[in-house]
Protein backbone atom coordinates (compact mmCIF):
# COMPACT_ATOMS: atom_id res chain seq x y z
CA UNK A 1 0.00 0.00 0.00
CA UNK A 2 1.31 3.43 -0.94
CA UNK A 3 1.23 5.89 1.93
CA UNK A 4 -0.03 9.35 1.04
CA UNK A 5 1.68 11.06 3.96
CA UNK A 6 4.85 10.74 5.90
CA UNK A 7 6.77 12.79 8.40
CA UNK A 8 10.43 13.56 8.18
CA UNK A 9 10.81 12.58 11.82
CA UNK A 10 10.04 8.86 12.02
CA UNK A 11 9.70 8.98 15.82
CA UNK A 12 6.91 11.56 15.58
CA UNK A 13 5.20 9.49 12.88
CA UNK A 14 5.42 6.34 15.03
CA UNK A 15 4.06 8.20 18.07
CA UNK A 16 1.13 9.52 15.98
CA UNK A 17 0.31 6.03 14.73
CA UNK A 18 0.59 4.60 18.25
CA UNK A 19 -1.76 7.28 19.61
CA UNK A 20 -4.35 6.64 16.88
CA UNK A 21 -4.18 2.87 17.40
CA UNK A 22 -4.57 3.32 21.16
CA UNK A 23 -7.64 5.50 20.64
CA UNK A 24 -9.16 2.92 18.27
CA UNK A 25 -8.46 0.08 20.70
CA UNK A 26 -10.13 2.09 23.49
CA UNK A 27 -13.32 2.07 21.42
CA UNK A 28 -13.39 -1.71 21.53
CA UNK A 29 -16.51 -3.14 19.92
CA UNK A 30 -18.56 0.01 20.36
CA UNK A 31 -19.42 1.96 17.22
CA UNK A 32 -16.95 4.60 16.16
CA UNK A 33 -18.76 7.89 16.66
CA UNK A 34 -18.22 11.51 15.75
CA UNK A 35 -16.45 12.37 18.99
CA UNK A 36 -13.96 9.52 18.58
CA UNK A 37 -13.38 10.50 14.95
CA UNK A 38 -12.78 14.12 16.00
CA UNK A 39 -10.28 12.94 18.63
CA UNK A 40 -8.37 10.99 15.99
CA UNK A 41 -8.34 13.99 13.67
CA UNK A 42 -7.03 16.11 16.54
CA UNK A 43 -4.27 13.57 17.29
CA UNK A 44 -3.16 13.52 13.66
CA UNK A 45 -3.34 17.32 13.35
CA UNK A 46 -1.22 17.75 16.48
CA UNK A 47 1.47 15.45 15.14
CA UNK A 48 1.34 16.27 11.42
CA UNK A 49 0.44 19.97 11.63
CA UNK A 50 3.71 21.40 12.96
CA UNK A 51 5.76 19.31 10.52
CA UNK A 52 3.63 20.40 7.57
CA UNK A 53 3.78 24.02 8.69
CA UNK A 54 7.57 23.96 9.02
CA UNK A 55 7.93 22.27 5.62
CA UNK A 56 5.73 24.97 4.05
CA UNK A 57 7.84 27.71 5.65
CA UNK A 58 11.04 26.10 4.33
CA UNK A 59 9.52 25.82 0.84
CA UNK A 60 8.45 29.48 0.94
CA UNK A 61 11.95 30.55 2.02
CA UNK A 62 13.51 28.60 -0.87
CA UNK A 63 11.09 30.17 -3.33
CA UNK A 64 11.83 33.68 -2.07
CA UNK A 65 15.59 33.05 -2.17
CA UNK A 66 15.32 31.84 -5.78
CA UNK A 67 13.27 34.87 -6.81
CA UNK A 68 15.71 37.19 -5.01
CA UNK A 69 18.67 35.60 -6.81
CA UNK A 70 16.87 36.06 -10.15
CA UNK A 71 16.15 39.69 -9.29
CA UNK A 72 19.83 40.29 -8.45
CA UNK A 73 20.82 38.90 -11.85
CA UNK A 74 18.25 41.13 -13.56
CA UNK A 75 19.60 44.18 -11.70
CA UNK A 76 23.20 43.31 -12.58
CA UNK A 77 22.21 43.14 -16.26
CA UNK A 78 20.88 46.70 -16.01
CA UNK A 79 24.24 48.06 -14.85
CA UNK A 80 26.13 50.00 -17.47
Amino acid sequence: MIRKWSLQDEQIQKKCIDEVLTRIEEQGDSPFGIIAAEEIIEIVANFVGPNSYNTAIDDAKKSIQTKLADLEVDLDVLKS
